[in-house]
């Protein structure tokens, strides 16, 4: 659906690449991550001014993946004193500490971003959910595939949740910026259109 060709198109923008699939982009300033260190890396440069001069949008595609970095970062990063064991997943650090680490990990490093000035565009995938009404009845909605944890520290963040979709009607692509039954979306500007054509 382009997320990621749109993401380019913003101004001066940086896009952090933890998947392939940008090479068909026209004019992309690409940074390829394979691990979290390498995140982190990126993080400190970000915050020099010759940087920051020359880039004003970066964008984590995709956050899901930003996510599984980060769990594997904290797992290495906590090796059991007594076994010298490194724990597989969060949950085999004790006490429900891992997952603590993990979302705390994520949400500094999103925030730094942000908090240095640069506007943050975060892309993940969709997946059809089962979802409940308050009444118990049951129905199917498009969300994204990013893991409630993460969302929630990305929620917090972002000023738009907009959903890309293909329209069956007409053929061209829209940004919708207001959720409904169907698809997760939702903005913090209430004059914004509920629904903008790609072009």
């Amino acid at each position: 659906i382009g997320k990621t060709t749109l993401a380019a198109q913003f101004p001066k923008h940086l896009l952090l690449a933890f998947e392939p699939g940008y090479n068909g982009l026209d004019n992309a300033m690409v940074q390829p991550i394979t691990k979290w260190s390498e995140f982190k890396q990126v993080l400190r440069q970000l915050a020099q001014e010759e940087v920051k001069n020359k880039f004003d949008t970066i964008t984590i595609d995709t956050a899901d993946i930003a996510w599984d970095y980060c769990e594997k970062f904290i797992c290495s990063s906590n090796v059991n004193e007594n076994t010298g064991e490194t724990p597989k997943t969060l949950g085999d650090i004790p006490w429900g500490k891992g997952f603590d680490l993990c979302k705390k990990e994520f949400d500094n490093a999103l925030r730094q971003i942000a908090m240095l000035g640069y506007g943050l565009v975060l892309i993940s995938h969709e997946q059809l959910k089962n979802v409940k009404t308050e009444s118990g009845e049951e129905y199917q909605k498009f969300m994204p595939t990013l893991p409630d944890r993460p969302k929630l520290i990305a929620n917090r963040l972002v000023d738009i949740i907009a959903y890309l979709r293909l329209s069956t009607a007409d053929g061209k692509r829209y940004i919708y910026t207001r959720g409904n039954e169907r698809f997760e979306a939702g903005s913090r500007f209430v004059y914004l259109a509920p629904k903008i054509e790609i072009l």
